[in-house]
């Protein structure tokens, strides 16, 4: 059987590439891929990625399962499930240690599989079972086991005064999960919030529970946090292009922790002043969800409305509008936080 999946080639042009879906071996699942979410990173893959190959498309992925290799307790044809993008060995010296997040063999089906299309082949230790979501949903789980990283990374604790830099779906799911570990004033900034996007991103930002949204687009707009703030912040996560990380450390109080995730493949370049980290003890500290955790809480957070699918799920485009998909979600002239592709 072939089946159609979205890669993008050195000239920033989307190809659909035709394959043979292959049999799954005895530990492997096949999944029928039915929503695919558009990420920051595809956009990146895209826009700026220096490769001279084919670089495959989608990570947000939820479907079904079509094929297994084998018999799998708990696991049967036609769940609904989402793929987790990378995952753990399970035998490296790091995992035997109990900790996975510094697996040295850490397994991606990215390497050579695209989940912007119909089908995945995956290790059955990718496959997480879910209910009460559709397909387009349960997309938003792996952004949202991000956006859990960066809040545990951050160690946010009762009364704290939070500093969120993004309002892209990470940052913005960061806000509601501040708030549910008791920080006290969250604040959100945000670039250029005048246009339809950016307004549209502040409005939901409020609706999640920030205290106060800032465009960093406006002269001054440090000093007048300072002004309020004038401990400035316990804790700062930074969700936003790495040439604000700066901002953020600024930003930062004393004995505080900033947690950044982000990337951009040509101005990766930052600047701070070491002596201002060095003797208000600020921490930097990288959170790369990989492997992502947290499937379950990030289930129960939209099921429960903690984090409404209906706020941050704002376009839907089939396999033949992945070009205009990738265009809506670059325009600032529209009101989008999370386009998802549905798949046939």
């Amino acid at each position: 059987m072939e089946f159609t999946s979205a890669w993008v080639d050195s000239n920033e042009q989307i190809k659909m590439v035709k394959k043979t879906l292959p049999k799954p071996k005895a530990n492997e699942v096949v999944v029928r891929i039915k929503a695919c979410g558009i990420c920051g990173t595809d956009i990146h893959f895209v826009k700026d990625l220096p490769a001279g190959t084919l670089t495959p498309l989608g990570h947000e992925v939820a479907g079904y399962i079509h094929e297994v290799g084998s018999p799998f307790p708990g696991l049967n044809v036609g769940d609904s499930v989402v793929v987790e993008n990378n995952i753990a060995c399970g035998r490296c010296e790091q995992c035997l240690n109990q900790k996975p997040q510094a697996c040295e063999n850490i397994y991606s089906y990215m390497d050579d599989q695209a989940g912007m299309g119909q089908f995945l082949v995956v290790p059955r230790e990718m496959v997480i079972p879910y209910e009460g979501l559709d397909y387009p949903e349960a997309t938003l789980a792996e952004p949202i086991t991000v956006a859990l990283d960066l809040s545990r990374e951050a160690a946010i604790e009762l009364f704290d005064d939070v500093l969120i830099m993004g309002p892209g779906i990470i940052g913005l799911s960061c806000i509601k999960l501040a708030k549910l570990r008791g920080a006290r004033n969250v604040v959100m900034v945000g670039h250029h919030l005048d246009t339809p996007r950016g307004a549209y991103r502040g409005e939901v930002a409020r609706k999640l529970g920030a205290d106060l949204v800032i465009d960093s687009a406006k002269t001054g707009w440090k000093d007048e946090l300072k002004q309020q703030f004038p401990k400035l912040f316990k804790r700062v996560i930074v969700t936003s292009p790495p040439a604000t990380l700066g901002d953020g450390i600024e930003l930062a109080g004393f004995c505080s922790s900033i947690v950044y995730d982000g990337i951009d493949f040509k101005h990766d370049q930052v600047t701070f002043s070491a002596n201002d980290f060095h003797f208000a003890k600020k921490r930097l500290i990288a959170s790369h969800a990989i492997p992502n955790w947290g499937f379950p809480q990030a289930f129960e957070l939209l099921k429960q409305g903690h984090i409404p699918s209906s706020l941050l799920l704002t376009h839907r485009f089939t396999m033949d509008e992945v070009d205009e998909a990738f265009a809506v979600f670059g325009n600032k002239e529209e009101q989008v936080i999370k386009p998802v592709i549905l798949i046939d």
